[in-house]
C-alpha cells in the first residue's frame, strides 16, 4: 500500500515536472536566442546555452531602432484602457450585484459581456477600422485606448462580479442604519473590501492590453502610434528576420507583465478565486 503511494506520488511529481518544463523550455529558448549572435543562430548545430553574453539585441532594441518611443505608447494605451475598463466595469457590476432594483438586469449584463468576450478579434477589426477611419482617429492613441476598452470590458465585468458577489450586503445595509449614505457606504465599505479585486483585475486586463497586437497593426501606421508588438513585428523584413532582435523584444514585452504579476501575485491570486466557489 506504501508503496503504491510512493509511486503514484513520484509519477505525479514527474508529470508536473515535465508540465512544468514544457511550458517554460519555449521561455528559456527566447530568452537564450536574445542572447545569441548571429554565428549562433545560424550554427549548423543549435545550442541550447549561448556561448557569451552578448548584449546588442536589446541594446539594438532599446535605443538603436527607436522602440523607446513604442515601449511609451504601449505604457499609456495599456494603462488609459485599462483604468477606464476597469471604471466602466465597476460602475456596471456596483448596481447588479447591490442594487435590488437593477439585479433583474444580471443575466443580461452578463450574459453580453460573455458573447462579446467570445468573439474573435479578428471579426470585429474591420468594423473597428470603419468605424475609427470615419470618427478621424486613424493612427491616433485614443483610437487604440477606445477599442482595448471596449474589447477587454467583458473580462472586467466578469471578474468584478464574482468578487462582489463574496461581500455580504448586510455589511452595507448595516452602514446605511447607521446613518451613513449610499456613497459613504460605498467608500468605506466596499471600496476597501474590493481593493483586491480591483487590483487582480488592473494587472490581467493591463496584460491583455500589453499584448494586443491585431488592433494595434490595423489601426496604426506609423511609429507616433504603434505599439511594442507591432515594433516587434516589424523585424521581419522583406530580406531577412533579425532572430536575435525579434527574441530580445519579446523578452522585453513578457517582462513587465510578469513583473507585475509577480510583485502583486497575492492578491492577483486571491481575486481571482473569488466568485469561483458559489454562484448565487
Amino acid at each position: 500500500m506504501r508503496r503504491s503511494r510512493r509511486s503514484t506520488r513520484i509519477a505525479t511529481a514527474g508529470l508536473l515536472l515535465g508540465i512544468a518544463i514544457l511550458f517554460a523550455f519555449p521561455l528559456y529558448y527566447l530568452v537564450v536566442t536574445s542572447l545569441k549572435t548571429k554565428a549562433e543562430l545560424f550554427a549548423a548545430v543549435p545550442s541550447l546555452v549561448p556561448q557569451a553574453l552578448n548584449l546588442a539585441p536589446y541594446s539594438s532594441v532599446l535605443f538603436g531602432r527607436g522602440f523607446t518611443g513604442l515601449l511609451v505608447n504601449s505604457v499609456i494605451v495599456g494603462l488609459s484602457a485599462t483604468v477606464l475598463a476597469v471604471l466602466v466595469a465597476f460602475a456596471i457590476c456596483y448596481p447588479i450585484t447591490r442594487l435590488p432594483a437593477s439585479r433583474r438586469l444580471r443575466g443580461f449584463v452578463l450574459n453580453w459581456a460573455m458573447s462579446l468576450r467570445f468573439l474573435p478579434p479578428i471579426a470585429v477589426v474591420i468594423p473597428y477600422f470603419a468605424i475609427i477611419r470615419t470618427i478621424g482617429l486613424y493612427n491616433e492613441l485614443p483610437a487604440l485606448i477606445l477599442v482595448y476598452t471596449i474589447f477587454n470590458l467583458p473580462l472586467a465585468i466578469w471578474m468584478l462580479r464574482g468578487f462582489l458577489d463574496e461581500i455580504p450586503l448586510e455589511l452595507e445595509q448595516a452602514a446605511l442604519v447607521d446613518g451613513a449614505s449610499r456613497w459613504q457606504a460605498f467608500r468605506s465599505v466596499l471600496l476597501p473590501l474590493s481593493r483586491t479585486a480591483i487590483l487582480a483585475v488592473v494587472i490581467i486586463v493591463f496584460a491583455f492590453d500589453w499584448a494586443e497586437f491585431l488592433f494595434a497593426f490595423i489601426l496604426t501606421a506609423t511609429p507616433q502610434a504603434q505599439t511594442f508588438p507591432v515594433g516587434v513585428q516589424g523585424l521581419v523584413t522583406q530580406f531577412e528576420i533579425i532572430w536575435n532582435d525579434m527574441a530580445a523584444g519579446g523578452v522585453i514585452a513578457i517582462i513587465i507583465p510578469l513583473t507585475l504579476m509577480l510583485i502583486a501575485r497575492r492578491h492577483v491570486m486571491t481575486g481571482l478565486t473569488f466568485g469561483v466557489i458559489r454562484e448565487k
